[in-house]
């Protein structure tokens, strides 16, 4: 999320949630506690930027699910 721009969201009081933009992102929805525990999420349609307590263990759950 470093060096994006709030386009609308809240911008750091508990969390950092809403609508960013970023030159490496471009434009994506962020529902973030934890700026070091962050996971990238890219669909066809849109980015998603996460921060689950525990983003291997999202990963690695996220992989298993989609493959079968």
């Amino acid at each position: 999320m470093r060096g994006s721009l709030r386009i609308l969201g809240n911008g750091g009081l508990f969390s950092f949630s809403g609508c960013f933009r970023n030159k490496t992102l471009g434009a994506y929805r962020a529902f973030v506690t934890d700026l070091r525990r962050t996971v990238v999420l890219r669909f066809a349609e849109r980015t998603i930027v996460v921060s689950p307590s525990e983003p291997e263990d999202f990963v690695r759950e996220l992989n298993a699910t989609s493959h079968g």
